[in-house]
């Protein structure tokens, strides 16, 4: 029987971003807080976005000491333990990407998250809260009358409502298409992962999984389904610049997992709904299909069903019942000219008469005409 290729997990799960007057400093580690890696955004640039990724893997100790050294650096005096020159801007949980309207480019991160599901080891969260932070500092931002307008509409999209990510499991995609990945044997993925391999490094050591392979760890990071990733375009910017670790691709829709006793077994009966990020918007105006095929507000539902004594996909035993739901695949259109959607109220005096006493009237409304 071939070996199994072992998911691999975020190293990048807790983030912390810290200021300077030129730089914004985004640390992330796993959730061991033992790896770290480090971005650097430049904030002197008015319209760019500039990012640089050393892609190196730091340790506790190295962070620390790098960051003494930022802090010391950019002190207004050298020496001067009264001011300091890092600030700590805010704590997140993972990066929804980066967006720009008129003016310089935001930064969106997720600062609160709450766990809904677990599906073979693998957690599912809820995206509670988000920040949106501007980068260009003060100085060089290049004002626009407008701005505040796009700002508006963008924050018009509640994040904080029905959208959901996994450091390990991909949600775009459905349990068959993600368990037949994992059961590929690691003869065929060592040719795919051998110009990764200097970039890598053991994360199942620190989060308590088994290492597979030998001397190293070879596992699968499929590529999303981007039909159900709603924060692609946001992540394009940075996709070939930055380590896959950063990128976390969010789904919008609906998860939820219940325990159940069958006969005095314990099960897990979870539900996943995925929305199409293609041609989605409210019934009335988006109907029918587009030019690219895409259907108004597919969504792809999943009942996931296992055992909840033995929480693996190697050793487990699960079933999964996939349907899809969306509008009718044809154009559509609706006549306007014939619509009344404010009839007129008219008052026929054959019929008209007050009521004793209450001096009320009484009117007929007329109806449209089909």
């Amino acid at each position: 029987m071939p070996t199994a290729a072992a998911p691999i997990i975020s190293s990048v799960q807790k983030l912390v971003l810290y200021e300077t007057r030129a730089r914004y400093f985004l640390v992330g580690s796993n959730n061991a807080e033992t790896k770290y890696r480090v971005l650097k955004i430049d904030r002197t640039e008015p319209k760019d976005l500039v990012i640089i990724d050393d892609r190196h893997v730091y340790t506790q100790q190295e962070v620390r000491e790098l960051l003494g050294r930022l802090d010391l650096g950019n002190r207004t005096k050298m020496g001067q333990k009264g001011s300091s020159g890092l600030f700590r801007a805010v704590s997140a949980f993972g990066v929804v990407g980066f967006v720009r309207f008129l003016e310089g480019y935001y930064i969106v991160l997720i600062t609160k998250r709450r766990k809904m599901a677990d599906i073979g080891g693998h957690a599912i969260y809820k995206v509670e809260d988000t920040n949106m932070i501007y980068i260009p500092n003060d100085s060089v931002r290049v004002t626009h009358p407008d701005e505040a307008r796009y700002l508006r509409i963008f924050q018009n999209v509640d994040l904080s409502s029905n959208f959901y990510f996994s450091y390990s499991y991909d949600l775009s995609h459905s349990l068959q298409y993600n368990l037949t990945v994992l059961r590929m044997p690691l003869e065929m993925l060592k040719s795919e992962m051998t110009q990764n391999r200097q970039e890598s490094f053991d994360i199942f050591e620190d989060e308590g999984l088994i290492t597979q392979g030998g001397s190293g760890v070879f596992g699968i990071c499929s590529e999303p389904y981007m039909k159900y990733v709603w924060n692609g375009e946001l992540l394009d910017i940075i996709k070939s610049t930055v380590h896959r670790d950063w990128l976390l691709y969010i789904i919008h829709g609906f998860c939820g997992q219940s325990k159940l006793l069958i006969y005095g077994r314990p099960v897990y009966v979870t539900l996943i709904a995925r929305r199409s990020s293609k041609f989605a918007g409210t019934r009335f105006l988006k109907r029918g299909a587009n030019c690219e095929g895409d259907v108004a507000n597919e969504v792809e539902t999943e009942q996931i069903l296992c055992d909840a004594s033995v929480m693996s996909f190697t050793a487990g035993s699960y079933s999964s019942y996939v349907q899809v739901r969306g509008s009718v695949p044809l154009y559509w259109s609706q006549d306007i000219s014939t619509m009344m959607p404010k009839p007129p109220i008219t008052c026929a005096f054959s019929s008209f008469f007050l009521l004793s006493g209450s001096g009320r009237s009484i009117c007929t409304c007329g109806c449209p005409s089909l």
